[in-house]
């Protein structure tokens, strides 16, 4: 009797500490979300982010005015993600606003870096995402070069999510073109739609796509039989 009340009172007591552990992991969860809501939301006050020393930054949810010491592999993520910015800079793949200057002087705007990101596929943190998407539908952008005025940035994400669907058609039907085509052998465009719905993630990280599925098997429609001339 005595080891059956011993082994009940462990059980009881493990219980409550796993549910109290679990407490403490979900506080320590939700208090990191609400600062990183708290970073994102005062850095896109801003009009412009300094590209290699604040907006690289942000994509990994680092505070760029912190003077934290960051480890080494995170520097090297950073690194790599400079010179691959650097690189798009120079292909105009990366919009800067003073590309005159000297690279570290670059200057960025909070949803040309957002747009970027999403078509090279970088992982964006959720919080970013969330605001970016809501600032995307709610705000107009006025282009320097004035050839995109008054045009919604709800309209370059959804023309951005339309080459990036074209991109992965053409993945799919060079990579894995017996996954796209019927029992008769051929090519149904319902099918690729639902494989790049089902992978979303690979090919939109943490967006999701602004084009709904009829939408999309339309687009892989009109491609196709666009390139059919050149068969």
């Amino acid at each position: 009797m005595i080891n059956f009340l011993k082994n009940l009172y462990l059980l009881v007591f493990n219980k409550n500490i796993k549910i109290e552990n679990n407490l403490k992991s979900n506080k320590i969860y939700s208090e990191k979300k609400i600062n990183k809501q708290k970073l994102y939301e005062e850095w896109c006050k801003k009009e412009k982010w300094l590209l290699q020393n604040e907006a690289l930054l942000l994509l990994f949810s680092i505070d760029p005015s912190s003077s934290d010491t960051l480890d080494t592999n995170l520097l090297e993520k950073i690194n790599n993600l400079k010179s691959h910015a650097n690189d798009c800079v120079n292909k105009n793949l990366l919009s800067v606003i003073n590309i005159d200057k000297p690279e570290n002087e670059w200057e960025v705007r909070p949803i040309d870096l957002y747009q970027w990101a999403t078509v090279s596929r970088i992982n964006i943190p959720d919080e970013f995402n969330a605001l970016m998407t809501f600032i995307v539908q709610s705000v107009k952008v006025v282009d320097d070069n004035s050839l995109n005025n008054n045009q919604k940035l709800g309209d370059e994400i959804y023309q951005l999510h339309k080459e990036i669907i074209l991109g992965a058609t053409t993945s799919l039907l060079i990579n894995s073109p017996e996954k796209c085509k019927d029992n008769h052998g051929i090519c149904d465009t319902k099918l690729i739609a639902e494989k790049i719905i089902q992978n979303e993630k690979q090919w939109f990280g943490n967006s999701k796509s602004k084009l709904s599925k009829p939408e999309i098997i339309k687009l892989i429609n009109h491609y196709i039989n666009m390139s059919k001339i050149m068969y």
